[in-house]
């Protein structure tokens, strides 16, 4: 997401040699019976994480259409989030009928 900010499906290798997605790419690779909590939790890869912001995708959408709406996303981060944040982010992101799916989702908490 980050490495490809004009969204045209494309990443340049020298971009990704000098991002830290990188290293944690590799990290993956490596046996995982020498993971640990910590470092399972810096990774944003890792199954751990997946698995948690996946949860939180769940969480939020209480009407359970696999969407979130503007007020179902208000929520996230404990509800911090301004009214106009939020409809910034649905100017921006791309959204299905003025809601956003996962991707989307994955996209926000990444960036």
């Amino acid at each position: 997401f980050f490495l490809d900010p004009r969204r045209t499906c494309k990443v340049l290798i020298k971009d990704m040699l000098v991002s830290p997605v990188l290293d944690e790419l590799l990290q993956l690779r490596d046996d995982s019976s020498n993971w640990d909590d910590e470092r399972d939790a810096r990774n944003w890869f890792s199954a751990h994480n997946a698995l948690r912001v996946y949860s939180q995708y769940l969480e939020l959408d209480v009407d359970h259409n696999g969407m979130l709406c503007k007020s179902e996303l208000a929520q996230f981060g404990a509800g911090t989030l301004t009214s106009s944040f939020i409809d910034r982010i649905f100017e921006e992101c791309h959204t299905y009928d003025g809601e956003m799916d996962y991707k989307t989702f994955l996209d926000f908490v990444l960036a």
